[in-house]
């Protein structure tokens, strides 16, 4: 009887030891949310959280300092603590409930799910970038549980989310119908795709415009597109998924030092676009030391350093802000290409700053949703700039050809000078092959000038030569073209039917030279010119530009020769 009642009393405790130990793995009470009509929606209170020690473990949470999650609560700052979110989820429906939990960051290191249906057994699963992509349960870009809540039952929950080394925290978790998340999970790849599309579409005109135009500066705005681009596929998770799914160390590493080379290209691109070295040597120096330390962050991480290159990193972000300005004061010393540049830094700049702050501190309440701005703007920030480097070529352009028309330009009369004449050569001669109406050069020249500029003075004759350049350019046509050919001497090559209209143009102007004298200083200048004229194209006659000054000289020879004030055509071999 007495061994009989000790086995009892030893069966019930074991009993009793094995129930508690039932009860000990159980998951503890948990507020509840109603999932029966589940859409999408960010974890929230009824959710609660709390933050614990790295080495904390689920049987040593204090349950009693749990906290309802609100908006407040999202963003953490830079820690390298544990946060521990619980809720339980109830179906009500009599059909089971299929769900998915996500991080929002691709940049999550650890994410522990524990949990139980019907308070069962609980399960543990563990998710994390630390490992490469293709051991992930689900194939998303960030870390996703996936899991079935049976109708009429509950599924408790408690996540533990942690980093190996600090870092950005944010506790934005979403809920979904699984359904709904594949739905929204293919139209935000779309949208992913549209944008990444775009920046390579950007990248490859600007290597195009690189090659055509060999401008080193497009080179260098292709090289800060592939940075930026890189870095948002990277914060998106996609260089993870679809770029590097085997590196777990450019995951995980490469995201300070994108950010340190996106910054420093950017630097770069802006040095040669705003002509720093040029116009602002003392910023182009302090740009240089920035430069060189983002370069030692990057050395840096390499080595292995961690938090000064993550802080780095993060200034040199927010530093970016600071082309703004500079691109407005560029504008106001006279680069008028520069509005579009400030203006597209100023969107992008305060986008990178909002994501940094948020990244960096629990001020901002909105999780990492900034990220999503800053990206947006990335884009129309690549198209201002896009759009500067247009006007600053156009700029170009003009400055060439202002440079170009001085080159050719007589700076006293505005006349094209005698470097013009070869270009204006050719234009006749291509008009003559496609039209082959006739093409004639009337040289003039002053007579007596030196008598004039005796008498009355240089400034005089100055003042004489200017009015005989008005009186060209009013009498010529738009197709004629009116050269300064040298001192005294002026060259009209002009497109007639004929000889003869040619000499009565030149002998109008002769006429109405005569009649109307220079009036300098209450003076009044009487002058006269001669003028000689060659045919250089016609129909038995096709001149090089030596031959037909040549024999447009002769004939101004012969006029002179015959007492000046009247007009010869040239009448030698060619007739």
């Amino acid at each position: 009887m007495f061994a009989v009642v000790r086995s009892f009393i030893f069966v019930t405790i074991i009993g009793l030891l094995c129930v508690a130990r039932v009860a000990s793995a159980a998951l503890p009470p948990a507020p509840v949310l109603d999932i029966s009509h589940l859409g999408d929606e960010l974890l929230r209170s009824p959710a609660e959280f709390l933050v614990t020690p790295q080495a904390t473990t689920l049987d040593q949470l204090p349950l009693d300092r749990f906290r309802p999650l609100t908006d407040r609560d999202v963003n953490q700052g830079i820690s390298n603590q544990a946060f521990w979110v619980r809720l339980k989820l109830r179906n009500e429906a009599d059909r089971p409930r299929r769900w998915v939990l996500s991080h929002e960051t691709a940049y999550l290191d650890l994410m522990t799910v524990y949990w139980a249906d019907n308070g069962g057994p609980p399960h543990t699963l563990s998710l994390t970038d630390r490992a490469p992509y293709h051991s992930r349960p689900l194939n998303y870009r960030t870390l996703a549980f996936h899991h079935v809540t049976p109708p009429g039952g509950s599924t408790t929950l408690y996540l533990r989310l942690a980093y190996e080394k600090p870092d950005s925290v944010s506790l934005n978790i979403k809920l979904d119908d699984a359904d709904r998340f594949a739905a929204q999970s293919r139209q935000s790849y779309a949208i992913y795709g549209m944008y990444y599309g775009a920046m390579l579409v950007l990248v490859f005109i600007s290597l195009i415009g690189a090659w055509l135009l060999r401008q080193w500066l497009f080179f260098q705005y292709a090289v800060f597109l592939v940075a930026s681009t890189l870095m948002w596929a990277l914060l998106n998770g996609f260089a993870f998924q679809f770029l590097w799914p085997q590196s777990v160390f450019w995951h995980n590493e490469g995201f300070h030092i994108l950010y340190l080379l996106m910054a420093a290209s950017a630097f770069q691109f802006s040095r040669t676009f705003l002509r720093t070295r040029q116009r602002f040597p003392g910023i182009d120096r302090t740009i240089r030391g920035i430069q060189a330390v983002m370069v030692l962050g990057i050395l840096m991480r390499f080595a292995g350093l961690y938090e000064p290159v993550l802080v780095l990193s993060f200034i040199s972000l927010i530093s970016l802000i600071l082309l703004a300005p500079l691109g407005f004061w560029a504008y106001r010393q006279g680069q008028h290409y520069a509005r579009w540049y400030a203006i597209a830094w100023v969107i992008y700049g305060i986008g990178l700053a909002l994501s940094v702050i948020s990244a960096g501190t629990p001020w901002l309440h909105w999780g990492m949703e900034s990220l999503g701005f800053a990206q947006a703007a990335g884009v129309l920030e690549a198209l201002l700039l896009l759009v500067a480097l247009g006007e600053r070529l156009m700029g170009w352009d003009r400055d060439r050809r202002l440079a170009l028309r001085m080159a050719h330009q007589d700076p006293l009369t505005g006349l094209n000078n005698r470097r013009g004449l070869s270009i204006a050569y050719e234009t006749f001669r291509e008009r003559f092959e496609r039209t082959h109406l006739p093409v004639f050069l009337i040289l003039i020249d002053l007579d007596h000038f030196k008598v004039i500029n005796d008498t009355h003075g240089h400034e005089a004759g100055d003042h004489v030569l200017v009015d005989l350049a008005n009186m060209l350019t009013r009498t010529c046509r738009p197709a004629d073209v009116c050269i300064r050919y040298g001192g005294e001497e002026f060259v009209l090559l002009l497109q007639v039917p004929s000889e003869d209209v040619a000499l009565s143009i030149a002998d109008r102007i002769r006429l109405d030279f005569a009649e109307h004298p220079t009036e300098y200083e209450r003076k009044t200048i009487t002058h006269t010119l001669t003028a000689g004229i060659a045919p250089i194209f016609a129909a038995d006659v096709q001149l090089s530009p030596q031959q037909m000054i040549r024999d447009a000289d002769r004939a101004l020879y012969e006029a002179k020769r015959e007492g000046r004030n009247r007009c010869r055509l040239y009448r030698g071999k060619y007739r």
